[in-house]
């Protein structure tokens, strides 16, 4: 039994807009939780948060989850001896769109394995360029301990959407295209990603609009599958936050920042995935957005991922 009242716990944060009203919520639940701010990168900023803390195990919170189970973090989590090296990824949901899944979530990491981590942009394998968990033991623990808050200015919200668009592209870190190059493309990306992931990609590209900034978020995620899947984007600049920040500023604010223009934006993009892809995504308005996400069940995920 892992007793989580004496692991360290770490608040990441970087740009977000929220970052200081979440950080005081997660004090509420950790008083003792560390901050590590401002450092560039995803890698960076886990590496420093395990050389920060000493507990054999460390709890990190992303600044955009608003931690909703108190109960949780003065408990004892079970972990059998044989996974006591692996990271264990809770669900969040997401404001958003109603999706629960790790993006986002709370972390349980080994503090080894953050010390020693290199993914996203000190990656050696190109598996790990967007993701650590197709390189890293992994567990996904379907109990829900936050909400995602990622749509507080158009920037977040894009940033959100376009990295999901691009990351559902891929499984164990490669693209689809690249692993079923005879098959067409809408299906040779079922065949990669499985159908879990094929849905949560189509309500990402879907859902939002009764949300302040979803659109942007939608946006994004439309944008980041059509580069991906359909025009050889190199995935792996999503995890590069200067280059995701220029994108921003130079190609998509400055081409849609008119609400009309960017709805008509949207529109062309669905279209092209329904097209080429067979997605099947759909052009729902604030209204079809709250009844889908207030019927919605979401697909629970089981198991251990573990890439050697």
């Amino acid at each position: 039994m892992l007793d989580l009242t004496t692991c360290d716990a770490v608040f990441l944060s970087f740009d977000e807009p929220n970052a200081d009203s979440h950080y005081d919520r997660a004090l509420e639940y950790l008083p003792h939780a560390k901050r590590v701010h401002g450092i560039k990168g995803f890698d960076a900023a886990h590496r420093h948060a395990g050389e920060i803390c000493g507990s054999d195990h460390v709890i990190t919170i992303d600044a955009d989850n608003l931690l909703t189970d108190e109960e949780f973090f003065s408990g004892r989590f079970d972990v059998s001896p044989r996974d006591r090296e692996a990271v264990f990824s809770f669900s969040a949901r997401n404001v958003l769109n109603a999706l629960e899944y790790g993006n986002g979530g709370v972390k349980i990491w080994p503090r080894e394995t953050l010390v020693t981590l290199r993914s996203h942009e000190n990656a050696r394998r190109p598996e790990a360029a967007v993701d650590f968990c197709w390189t890293t033991p992994y567990f996904q623990v379907n109990r829900v301990l936050s909400e995602v808050h990622m749509t507080d200015t158009p920037f977040q919200a894009f940033r959100g959407g376009f990295r999901e668009g691009v990351k559902f592209n891929l499984a164990g870190g490669t693209l689809a295209y690249k692993v079923y190059p005879d098959l067409p493309k809408g299906e040779a990306l079922l065949s990669h990603i499985g159908d879990a992931n094929l849905e949560r990609l189509r309500i990402w590209c879907s859902v939002g609009a009764d949300v302040p900034n979803g659109d942007w978020a939608i946006l994004g995620a439309r944008l980041g599958c059509v580069m991906t899947a359909l025009d050889g984007f190199e995935h792996a600049h999503v995890a590069d936050y200067g280059w995701v920040r220029d994108f921003w500023e130079k190609t998509v604010y400055a081409d849609w920042q008119d609400d009309a223009r960017r709805h008509e934006a949207i529109i062309d993009l669905g279209n092209r995935l329904n097209r080429e892809l067979q997605l099947e995504i759909a052009d729902l308005d604030a209204a079809a957005s709250r009844f889908l996400k207030s019927t919605y069940h979401r697909r629970r995920a089981f198991g251990m991922t573990v890439t050697v």
